[in-house]
């Protein structure tokens, strides 16, 4: 996945998620699903940041990453 991370001028952090329709909805919405969930549940995200994970359309989306997804968030943030 890539990261990207703005100011934004606002006192809340937001999140966008950019996956190209590549597999099936009920794979992307899983992923979307892991990274919301991520990002609430985290604390990392600063207030006034926007943050837009972009995941490459080259991957697949089947069942492991999802989870692959989570782990490799907790390492890397």
């Amino acid at each position: 996945f890539l990261l990207y991370v703005r100011p934004n001028g606002l006192s809340h952090p937001r999140l966008g998620i950019t996956i190209r329709a590549r597999g099936s909805s009920v794979e992307r919405n899983r992923v979307k699903r892991a990274v919301r969930e991520f990002f609430r549940t985290s604390g990392w995200a600063k207030a006034g940041q926007d943050y837009n994970f972009v995941i490459p359309s080259e991957k697949k989306l089947s069942h492991p990453y999802p989870l692959n997804l989570k782990k490799a968030l907790r390492q890397e943030l």
